[in-house]
């Protein structure tokens, strides 16, 4: 353990890199979830929806005692084309959207009902595939039009990336924070434009499609890590939640998405970024293959499923990577009894160690979830962080 004190900074960027810390740090992440998700169960965190953000930040700071990570996202679709245009309508319970583009017209259909968390709207991203009666990506003509809405930034819009990333370093740098860019989601991007069983079929059936939207994407989050790095921003997160062996085979993982990933990791190191990859279940049989990948740090695999062997997770990966997680939000944080998530806590204390080792609420702690099961993973926490 370092004997000088750190800031939150310091202390998650060498515990990334699984170098000495004065104590490990717990950087939890937070989602409001939309009102429709909410409804029926009441705000549970301590501010207000739509608190501005630094304000949280520093509330989570100051008030809780830990170290929180400010965030930002670059893989949101951008339309950089003038003659892009969308146009939505219900028809009687299902809700359509067209996005016009250069290449022709993008076309979605959903079941509309009191689930739909999107109001009338379907974004290109969503994780509600459940509702999907025709998914966005079916064809190659398709993905021509989705190469108008994620086309790599031009020269204006990379200019406008930076300057809105300037300002979020800017506002860590101030309080001492780290800052994490979400850059690209490879299959599991891909998974919500197309629908999970389509896509399995597709990587069989097609491949050579899904090759084509993994590279196209590929270059667009090389260009935004580039944009990221200029900015000094410290972590590069890519989304590899649905990348797993619970829809594919390590060989499948490999062919599709080795290369792109350790190309993406290297880019980001390149530029003086940690890199760390997100995985959540369906772990196991590919530990293999993620320990020929270059990236820092394992994030969010959930230690509550049956499946996952946490001990022999951090036997194979510890040598060369960190591991942020924490208390199951599927299982631990929804428990009526905090001592769940304090047991949860004690338990990836004594599997991963003290070094290389942050703490989250896995993947994250909800609006609506008991507040005071965060507040039991925080005070655990303080007992166990330093030796």
């Amino acid at each position: 353990m370092s004997k000088t004190k750190m800031s939150s900074k310091e202390r998650v960027c060498c515990a990334l890199r699984r170098q000495a810390v004065d104590y490990v740090p717990c950087s939890p992440f937070f989602n409001p979830l939309t009102e429709v998700q909410r409804r029926g169960h009441a705000w549970q965190f301590p501010w207000k929806p739509g608190t501005a953000g630094i304000e949280r930040l520093r509330y989570l700071r100051d008030e809780l005692g830990i170290d929180p990570v400010c965030e930002g996202s670059l893989y949101s679709p951008h339309h950089q084309d003038k003659n892009i245009s969308e146009r939505v309508w219900l028809d009687k319970n299902q809700l359509h959207k067209i996005i016009k583009t250069p290449a022709g017209e993008l076309h979605s259909v959903i079941a509309y009902n009191a689930e739909w968390p999107f109001g009338k709207d379907i974004p290109l991203y969503h994780d509600f595939i459940g509702h999907n009666i025709e998914p966005w990506l079916k064809n190659e003509s398709d993905l021509e039009c989705i190469r108008h809405l994620i086309a790599p930034p031009d020269q204006g819009s990379a200019a406008e990336l930076r300057v809105n990333l300037g300002r979020l370093v800017k506002d860590a740098r101030h309080l001492e924070l780290p800052v994490i860019v979400d850059i690209g989601k490879g299959l599991t991007g891909m998974q919500q434009l197309c629908g999970a069983a389509e896509l399995c079929l597709m990587t069989v059936e097609n491949p050579d499609l899904v090759h084509a939207y993994l590279e196209y994407e590929h270059q667009a989050n090389l260009r935004h890590i580039e944009i990221a790095a200029s900015q000094g921003v410290d972590i590069i997160r890519r989304n590899g939640f649905y990348e797993s062996c619970d829809f594919y085979s390590p060989a499948m993982l490999k062919e599709f998405l080795g290369a792109r990933l350790q190309a993406e990791a290297e880019a980001a190191h390149s530029g003086g970024c940690l890199f760390a990859y997100t995985l959540h279940t369906g772990v196991m049989p590919m530990l293999d293959y993620l320990k020929d990948l270059n990236f820092d740090c394992l994030m969010q695999v959930d230690i509550a499923f049956k499946t996952h062997d946490i001990k022999l997770i951090n036997r194979e990966l510890g040598g060369q990577k960190s591991f942020w997680t924490g208390p199951s939000n599927t299982y631990h944080m929804w428990s009526e009894n905090p001592d769940d998530v304090r047991n949860a806590v004690r338990q990836c204390f004594a599997c991963f160690g003290r070094e290389g080792l942050l703490i989250t609420a896995c993947p994250s702690s909800h609006s609506i979830m008991p507040w005071a099961n965060t507040l039991a993973m925080i005070d655990e926490w303080k007992k166990l962080r330093q030796v």
